[in-house]
């Protein structure tokens, strides 16, 4: 019979082991607790103090936290991001969804239709920024003269705060939505042809074949594509900053923006700190509501 090694010798095989993990993850787990990990720490410290340009003035405690909480403008401008949530995320899942449903078909042409709904998610947003403020120009800008050239009134779509909210997202929707179509074609794909060559036999419509067949094929990729619109739709910045700078007023002013004047305007990086530490757990808070509601069994 083999004796059984003792304790000492199990305890540094699994310390062998432990460390070889560790070796294998460090080129993960590095870079994470430097570029993620230090600096949300660090911001944190910082939103604690009165922060300026030239470094650290002094400790404030809790001060940063009240003045935000006791005012109007952070709740403000964070409800203009979930404002655009509500916007964007329908207006994307459903043109996103079309658009698959639409190239799945057997069409002519189809991979040359996909790659240019794609290919606009390849440029940086501040192309795609420039792009759409030239378009939505009150004066010369394309949209308005093509709705000038069939009998309709111009729209001041950059200084009209609900024209401006649906210009940001025309703009982000034309950019993201070849993103969001791959990635339901990539779901389309992975559904059975018996399902809908049986559905066919027994007669069923397509409305039928698409609530029954479709919808729950695709039910991971749509809560997927659902989270990661939601939490990118609150990170808005670029658009903002480029075609409307926050305005009319402050009507497009998002949280993520509001973290920006702060810190680079007006010389409050410990105020920014704060703003984005309450802006942080505002997002966890979300994830975890949207983790719980997709993750949800049914009764």
């Amino acid at each position: 019979m083999n004796a059984q090694p003792g304790a000492g010798v199990r305890w540094k095989r699994h310390l062998k082991l432990e460390l070889s993990a560790l070796a294998y993850l460090s080129p993960f787990i590095i870079p994470l607790l430097v570029f993620y990990i230090w600096p949300l720490i660090r911001g944190v410290w910082i939103s604690f103090h009165s922060w300026g340009i030239l470094g650290m003035q002094k400790y404030v405690g809790l001060d940063n936290y009240t003045k935000l909480l006791s005012g109007g403008d952070f709740f403000r401008s964070l409800w203009n991001s979930l404002y655009f949530v509500l916007l964007i995320v329908p207006v994307i899942i459903v043109l996103g969804l079309s658009l698959a449903l639409l190239i799945q078909r057997k069409i002519p042409f189809k991979t040359t239709f996909r790659s240019i709904y794609f290919l606009p998610y390849v440029l940086s947003v501040s192309v795609i920024s420039f792009i759409w403020l030239r378009m939505f120009d009150s004066k010369n800008g394309l949209v308005n003269v093509i709705l000038e050239s069939v009998g309709l009134s111009s729209v001041n779509w950059l200084t009209d705060p609900n024209a401006a909210w649906w210009s940001i997202v025309i703009a982000t929707a034309w950019w993201t939505v070849g993103f969001v179509m791959v990635l339901f074609l990539a779901g389309l794909q992975e559904i059975s042809p018996d399902l809908y060559e049986a559905a066919d036999i027994d007669g069923a419509s397509a409305v039928s074949k698409f609530r029954y067949i479709t919808l729950p094929g695709l039910s991971s990729v749509l809560k997927v594509q659902i989270f990661f619109q939601i939490i990118a739709g609150l990170k808005l910045f670029g658009q903002v900053q480029i075609m409307t700078n926050g305005g009319p007023g402050d009507a497009t002013n998002t949280i993520v923006r509001t973290i920006y004047v702060t810190g680079f305007k007006k010389d409050m990086f410990g105020l920014a700190a704060a703003q984005s530490t309450l802006f942080c757990i505002f997002m966890l808070l979300i994830a975890a509501v949207q983790y719980a509601l997709m993750n949800r069994k049914p009764s």
